[in-house]
């Protein structure tokens, strides 16, 4: 077992999961805490390679990046954008039950004896969570094995990814040189968004301030991206609008209840 790489090897620790046979199948949803762990112990297949360390210069990088001095956006220019009251109550209402069963499996996922400190630190090469977040769903047998501190990093990449299209391209295809580059937004590249609602439903709560600078920088991004639309764009502008509302309402950014 010696040429075993640090990936493989990591499979063979401790952590008593019963390892996926030729009968599992990924598209069931798991009904027990045992399950949710054999799905678990799939994903970690699929996330990015693990690191021995993590590179606090990487992660520095990420968020020096992004956190600059902001300037707040426009007002929105067409008000046929904005969502109503009622959609609002309708976006926050889901999203507190998903985060509500989010909690339960937790505890059924603590009742089974699942220790999280057993993770290693996954990779911060960014390009690598790039690539990987666009080619994979946000599961939750994935993001659940993240530690507060790796789904930080994922909010803050994220939050990169979605700066204005003249400040932060990135590249169409991981294969293409750099100067082929298009911007990322919530409706051209829709698994941003996902990703992104995800994260925000599995935080731990209460939130670190620098979280809520990353919050504030999303909320600016989507509220300047909303309002490149035209009026005829509605359906266009609901991702944004979600984003936003959540911001306001979810996580008491209060004072962008302007943008809605």
């Amino acid at each position: 077992m010696q040429n075993q790489t640090e990936e493989e090897s990591f499979q063979l620790q401790a952590l008593e999961i019963q390892e996926p046979d030729e009968n599992f199948d990924p598209q069931k949803p798991p009904q027990t805490g045992e399950e949710f762990l054999t799905h678990m112990l799939y994903e970690r297949k699929r996330c990015p390679a693990v690191v021995t360390k993590r590179s606090s210069k990487i992660k520095n990088n990420v968020a020096n990046n992004a956190f600059e001095t902001l300037v707040s956006p426009p007002l929105p220019p067409h008000k046929c954008l904005l969502p109503t009251p009622e959609w609002r109550d309708a976006q926050v209402t889901s999203f507190k039950e998903a985060r509500t069963r989010v909690i339960a499996l937790r505890s059924e996922l603590h009742a089974q004896r699942y220790d999280q400190n057993i993770e290693p630190p996954l990779t911060t090469d960014v390009d690598k969570w790039l690539q990987f977040c666009r080619e994979q769903e946000p599961l939750l047998s994935t993001l659940l094995r993240l530690s507060q501190s790796d789904l930080e990093l994922l909010l803050e990449m994220l939050s990169r990814w979605l700066q204005q299209p003249a400040q932060s391209p990135v590249p169409f295809d991981p294969s293409e040189p750099s100067t082929l580059c298009k911007p990322l937004d919530l409706v051209q590249d829709p698994w941003i968004a996902r990703w992104l609602y995800a994260t925000l439903v599995c935080l731990h709560l209460p939130l670190e301030p620098h979280v809520f600078s990353t919050l504030r920088y999303i909320g600016r991004s989507c509220v300047v991206l909303r309002n490149e639309l035209q009026p005829e764009e509605v359906d266009r502008a609901a991702p944004y609008n979600l984003i936003i509302t959540l911001i306001v309402l979810v996580f008491a950014q209060s004072d962008f209840a302007v943008y809605l």
